[in-house]
């Protein structure tokens, strides 16, 4: 029948376009469970979308044209655009212009029926096809343009916040929540801190170029499963927050790739600028043979380097956090097996001293291992525990 009558049917569906449009739009709010959540600023911005296209659907379709033209394309990638922002999944947007684009050729047909022949009936499917392709590419391209300036931005804003939390600048508990909160992520409270390199780290300390990559696959490894890590890099190094939940998972992804790190106990957001200067400290001055089989400084690690670098740090701190259960009464007994064992130097003479039989002081220094985590049987570990004996009242 040709442009005249592809007109008037054209003509007749533009007059009733809001009854068009709350046909369509009702398919997707009843087939797209994501649109269901949708409010009213929302659905309004949906129904003017759906009318647009509708519009200019026909106009093409009077035309004679089989393609959408570049400046529809260029806003289409606009609407992805926009949806990336407002948080809705590129899938769900999809999904919702094929079922109205469905919808709207369904209503169509029954519109027309009897008006038009297979060529205009042809011809309009053939644009609805191509349309619907070129609808989902161009939403694609602008979701994921946007949704990838916005990641990289969240992350930025994220290692900015662990950087003022680092440097002190961020120090109280109210400041500290209401970031978060804006940020929209719940930051571990209290969290471990890590401050970890690979293996070839320039010993000037100078940033190496993949250290933000190697950061983040240090990250996907642990596949936290408490609440929201942080992560930044600072002088070469990667300084990640994490959960004590996850605290054994990153000590075991450190102990199993060729990294070495400083891991420190779980202590409050608000604490973390002295922490930093502990693990970072630690990390400059230790010898080789002080980092574990797993590459690892602990807490008391730290606190004895520290200690024999004028660092933070006070003898009652130290001997705290490496003598920690040995400074109960209960263990009292302990603790004077391991100074004699200290004084005398082998396991024999100190038995003797003690008036107790050989395996009852090997038992013994068992179990100063189990309960402190050092072996004084092994050169830094025995280093670390002699240190906070001699310090000890």
């Amino acid at each position: 029948m040709g442009h005249e009558q592809r007109a008037r049917v054209s003509a007749g569906l533009v007059r009733d376009r809001a009854g068009l449009v709350e046909r369509i739009v009702a398919e997707v709010y009843a087939e797209v469970p994501a649109y269901r959540a949708l409010h009213g600023s929302q659905l309004a911005e949906v129904r003017a979308i759906t009318g647009w296209l509708v519009s200019r659907s026909l106009e093409l379709w009077v035309a004679g044209e089989t393609r959408l033209p570049p400046e529809d394309v260029e806003r289409l990638r606009g609407i992805g655009r926009s949806r990336a922002a407002d948080g809705r999944s590129i899938g769900a947007v999809v999904r919702a212009h094929r079922v109205g684009s469905v919808a709207a050729v369904r209503v169509v047909c029954e519109y027309a029926a009897g008006k038009l022949d297979a060529a205009d009936v042809f011809a309009l499917s053939e644009l609805w096809l191509t349309s619907i392709d070129q609808i989902s590419e161009s939403l694609s391209v602008g979701h994921a343009e946007t949704a990838h300036r916005l990641d990289a931005d969240r992350e930025r804003a994220r290692r900015a916040f662990l950087d003022d939390l680092l440097i002190g600048r961020q120090a109280s508990r109210g400041a500290i929540r209401d970031r978060a909160r804006t940020l929209g992520i719940a930051p571990p409270d209290p969290a471990v801190l890590v401050v970890a390199e690979t293996e070839g780290t320039p010993a000037d300390g100078s940033p190496r170029a993949d250290t933000v990559s190697a950061g983040m696959g240090l990250l996907g490894l642990v596949e936290p499963a408490g609440a929201d890590p942080l992560l930044t890099t600072r002088s070469g190094r990667v300084v990640l927050l994490a959960s004590p939940d996850d605290a054994g998972r990153v000590a075991a992804v450190l102990g199993a790739h060729p990294w070495r790190g400083c891991v420190l106990a779980p202590r409050a957001l608000a604490d973390m600028s002295a922490a930093y200067r502990l693990a970072d400290d630690a990390m400059e001055t230790a010898p080789p043979h002080a980092f574990d089989p797993e590459g690892l400084l602990r807490e008391a690690d730290a606190c004895v380097l520290a200690l024999l670098n004028g660092g933070p740090v006070t003898p009652a701190s130290v001997r705290r956090t490496v003598l920690g259960p040995l400074l109960s009464a209960d263990h009292a007994h302990l603790l004077e097996t391991l100074r004699a064992y200290f004084r005398e130097g082998a396991a024999t003479t100190a038995a003797d001293a003690l008036h107790v039989h050989a395996q009852t002081l090997r038992y013994r220094l068992r179990r100063v291992r189990e309960l402190t985590g050092h072996d004084p049987h092994r050169p830094w570990p025995r280093f670390v525990l002699e240190t906070a004996c001699a310090i000890a009242p």
